[in-house]
């Protein structure tokens, strides 16, 4: 008997290590934030703000975890939602994007007004003389908010969309209030409000279609068709979205019949078709194409081999996934893997202070796996507390 509740209690306390690695992830991808930017403020020492952030985000959790006599995480969801909703709205007011070293912004202005005034957008110039690397439906998404005054807005409807997942994932307000209250003290999630990036949003809007999909019935054709354009076009966003989308759906595409299959490509063939020909219709000629388009830009941080890998193995391993923390779990690890290897290999070729400090790299990239991160996180804090009830 003793054998046995010892071997209960380190598989329990390998869980609870397991269940710590996300939460790791998640304070090492804001000190990167906070290590660079704090640098840049003379009366402070990058390291004494990396070593308090890590101190507080701790307390914080582990306080918040264990306390449980709030009656009022209703009223405290909805406030700061409310709250950080309208400080969004008018930092974005504040900040001036021209004065900002971050062209994400301008480059999908840019790249909506050409799209607007029937130009081919890939030939734009942003305000930092760059061009845009946003994939179609990019531009479709931040339309309204161009004809609104500024794109840095959808950044604050993005949070919205957070906060509703939030909602529909969890069950108790407490958990819904912890996955606002993480993304919200988020250094790098405050980058992205500052600098109006797309960027994580984008990936909220992915979560977004896994949290309503993946209860829906899809025996029913019309599920179906809007399952496969929905997907469709958020791969036509960005590159690396296929990743996330192939673990959510390859496995349900495999278990298709051949009718349920071929409506799936009909439609997935007819948006692709649909977007790339809004976008690319200006483009002029096939020379200008292999100048100016956003495929290379998306594909500049690591080997066209290494990402092809990196895009193949998730397809296969799809086919182990059971529930939808598993998909979410492994979402967030996959996405995390190119990010990492590209981090590893740019520090290997300037050095790690080129690399972070002078922007040899983008460590914004680490922000796509957040949304996944911070459910993840709240799952495995809940199953943190079962875990201690069983050892008591």
């Amino acid at each position: 008997m003793k054998t046995i509740k010892f071997e209960i209690q380190n598989f329990f306390v390998v869980m609870r290590l397991i269940n710590i690695i996300p939460f790791a992830i998640y304070l090492f991808i804001n000190n990167l934030f906070i290590i660079k930017y704090s640098s840049r403020v003379d009366v402070l020492n990058e390291w004494y703000c990396c070593l308090l952030y890590l101190i507080l985000a701790s307390v914080f959790v582990s306080f918040y975890t264990s306390y449980k006599s709030l009656k009022s995480y209703k009223f405290f969801y909805f406030f700061f939602i409310t709250a950080f909703f309208l400080f969004s709205i008018i930092l974005n007011h504040i900040v001036d994007g021209n004065s900002l070293n971050v062209d994400r912004w301008s480059a999908m202005d840019v790249g909506i007004n050409a799209l607007l005034n029937n130009e081919y957008p890939y030939s734009a110039i942003d305000h930092l003389g760059g061009r845009t690397s946003n994939l179609p439906t990019l531009f479709l998404i931040g339309i309204p908010f161009y004809l609104m005054g500024d794109v840095g807005i959808l950044q604050s409807f993005g949070f919205l969309l957070f906060s509703f997942i939030s909602f529909k994932i969890f069950n108790s307000y407490k958990d819904r209030l912890l996955c606002v209250l993480l993304i919200i003290f988020s250094p790098s999630y405050l980058w992205e409000i500052y600098c109006k990036s797309d960027l994580m949003t984008n990936f909220i809007l992915v979560l977004l279609l896994m949290t309503v999909f993946h209860k829906t019935d899809l025996t029913k054709k019309k599920n179906i068709a809007k399952l496969s354009f929905f997907s469709t076009a958020l791969i036509l966003s960005r590159l690396t979205v296929v990743i996330p989308i192939s673990l959510f759906l390859f496995k349900r595409f495999w278990c298709f019949s051949l009718k349920e299959k071929n409506i799936f490509g009909l439609v997935a063939l007819l948006t692709t078709i649909t977007f790339l020909c809004i976008c690319f219709k200006n483009i002029g000629s096939i020379n200008h194409f292999l100048m100016h388009n956003p495929f290379d830009l998306q594909n500049r941080q690591l080997p066209f081999f290494v990402s092809l890998i990196t895009i193949v193995i998730p397809i296969i391993y799809s086919f182990r996934l059971k529930g939808f923390y598993s998909i979410l779990i492994a979402s967030f690890y996959f996405l995390l893997l190119p990010i990492t290897l590209a981090f590893i290999i740019n520090i290997y070729k300037y050095g790690w202070s080129e690399s972070l400090y002078n922007s040899a790299f983008d460590i914004s990239y680490f922000n796509i796996i957040i949304p996944f991160l911070l459910i993840v996180i709240v799952f495995n804090l809940k199953n943190d507390s079962s875990i201690k009830n069983v050892l008591k």
